[in-house]
Formats: C-alpha cells, sequence, structure tokens
C-alpha cells in the first residue's frame, strides 16, 4: 500500500513535527510505502501552490491514501485528491476550547469530505459530537529510552542541590501559558526550584532533559494528546499537568503525576510541591506500555484504518 503524508513544514528543526516523523516512520516499519509532502509557507497563496502540487504527486504515484495531519492540511489533501481514487485520511491533532466556526467547518468536512477521520482523544470527538477513531501519537520507546538521571543531569548542566521544572515549548506561544507556569512556581516561593523552557531541541535531546529532570510542567489551554506527557512518562519523568486532551486517561494517577483543573494556578504549584515531594522516578514507562502507546502499537491501528477503506 502507497501512502502519502501530508503535513505542515513550517517547523524550525526538520521539515515537519517530530511527530509526524515518527509516525511517518513507524509505518514504514510496518511495511507501508511512504511518502512525504511538507506544506510550506503560509497564508492562502501557500496552501493554493500545495494543492496543485500535491494533485500532481497524487497523480503522478497514485497512492491508496493521502493521510494529512492537521483540519488545513485535510482541506489541502481534499482539494489534491479530486478526481482520483485516493481516500483522504485526516488527523485532527488539537481540540475546540470553544464553538467556533473551525468546528463547524470540519464538522462538515467529516460527514461529507473526507474518509476517514481520527482524533487524539475522547475529549475532541465528544466536542465534535461524533463517534471517531480515537488514535493518539505513540512514543518510540527505542529513541526515548532510559538515560541515567546524574549522567543526564550533568550533560543538561544541571546544578546539584536544585529541582528543576521542564516546560517543554517556546514561552513566545500564547496558548502554551508560559506566563501560568511562571506563576505556579513562583508561589512555591523557594530558590531551589527553577523553571527551564527547554524549546528548539532534537528528540536525543529532549530525551536527556526528561531524565534529568525533577518533573515536566504542561500548562497549555487545549491539546488533543499532547505528545510531551507521553514522551516525559516514556522516560520515568514525574508529571504535572492541567486538564487538556487525555492526559487523565494518559496519566491514569499513578504515583508522581498529577493533573490540576484547568487554569487553577494554586492547584498547578501544589501539584509541582506535590511531584517534588515524591522525589523520585515514576512508573510512566510502563503505563505507557499498557496502554498500547508505542509507535508500532499505534502504527497497526492506523494500517487496520487504512485497510478498512
Amino acid at each position: 500500500m502507497k501512502v502519502i503524508f501530508v503535513a505542515s513544514g513550517n517547523k524550525s528543526v526538520g521539515t515537519v513535527s517530530p511527530f509526524v516523523r515518527s509516525q511517518y516512520e513507524s509505518l514504514r516499519r510496518e511495511g507501508l510505502d511512504m511518502l512525504l509532502f511538507p506544506v510550506k509557507g503560509k497564508g492562502w497563496k501557500a496552501y493554493a501552490k500545495a494543492i496543485v502540487q500535491l494533485h500532481k504527486l497524487v497523480r503522478k504515484e497514485r497512492p491508496e491514501v493521502v493521510h494529512a495531519h492537521y483540519s488545513v492540511c485535510g482541506v489541502v489533501a481534499a482539494l489534491a485528491t479530486c478526481g482520483t481514487r485516493s481516500k483522504v485520511v485526516v488527523s485532527i491533532l488539537g481540540s475546540f476550547p470553544r464553538p467556533s466556526f473551525k468546528l463547524r467547518w470540519v464538522r462538515f468536512f467529516i460527514k461529507h469530505v473526507w474518509d476517514a477521520t481520527l482524533v487524539k482523544s475522547q475529549r475532541t470527538a465528544s466536542q465534535l459530537g461524533m463517534d471517531l477513531p480515537i488514535v493518539p501519537n505513540g512514543v518510540n520507546l527505542e529513541q526515548f529510552a532510559l538515560v541515567d538521571n546524574k549522567t543526564a543531569r550533568e550533560h543538561c548542566g544541571f546544578e546539584d542541590g536544585k529541582k528543576y521544572v521542564i516546560w517543554c515549548s517556546n514561552p513566545s506561544r500564547s496558548e502554551k501559558r508560559f506566563p501560568l507556569a511562571q506563576k505556579a512556581v513562583e508561589r512555591l516561593d523557594d530558590e531551589h526550584v527553577i523553571l527551564y523552557p527547554v524549546f528548539d531541541k532534537s528528540h536525543d535531546e529532549m530525551v536527556e532533559y526528561m531524565c534529568a529532570a525533577d518533573l515536566l510542567l504542561l500548562t497549555s489551554v487545549c491539546e488533543g494528546s499532547p505528545n510531551v506527557v507521553k514522551e516525559a512518562m516514556a522516560c520515568n519523568c514525574p508529571v504535572v499537568t492541567t486538564d487538556v486532551g487525555d492526559v487523565q486517561w494518559v496519566t491514569g494517577g499513578i504515583p508522581g503525576t498529577v493533573v490540576a483543573p484547568f487554569g487553577d494556578v494554586d492547584a498547578l504549584s501544589e501539584g509541582i510541591r506535590s511531584a517534588i515531594a515524591f522525589g523520585d522516578r515514576t512508573k510512566g514507562r510502563e503505563r505507557i506500555v499498557s496502554l498500547g502507546l508505542t509507535t508500532h502499537d499505534v502504527a497497526e491501528k492506523i494500517k487496520t484504518i487504512y485497510d478498512s477503506l
């Protein structure tokens, strides 16, 4: 089976998001003939150009499936496959924090245009009001392997006697709410607790930080199935997160993980205090395996959906 992956190509590290690349490679390992089409640029001119280019590629390669990541790329894929026999599969990666025009047009495309739509969490399916396949992104456990905590701290330059709270995104991204993370840490009033933003790093570097950190903090407005939480759990890193996407299900209440009510800075601060007091590595890696959230498990689920089309 031949599949074309379509995704935004505007990331500063690599051509597409690391999780898209990881899923692409996992499907290749399952024996699929994979091609990658990054949508380059922003704005309607860039997307119009992408539609033309993708249409030519589809005509040439004749893939059974065109799998788009993000809803706008789903529109590009739908228009580019007009007049062909290729099926369009779309992964909705985020969630919808409130009713919106986007929510309405996405529903329309799911019902009338796309051949199959995958969501990352039950929360997103409920927001759409539809019974859709729930397929979170998986974690490559070979890539996110355990590194000795002391060795990792040395590589990351972490000081002895300090507790490091890593926050893995660009602080300039308002939807990730770095100011909320700052407030939550400041309320601890503890000079030994350091909030440490980590971004624009390779996966290999991220493994070092997650194995070195005392906990990972997530403060996003909305998420589908946040990869960073699953990756941190694969490194047995304690996690404190706002209640977004599927984090309640993924963390499962294992010791060393805290899910705080959405936007509650006091609960986040107490969660950080609790995770630091836990003072150990978690059993997050076991939890990821038990939930079937390895890249191999997820690739098999996606392949089954392709086969059904």
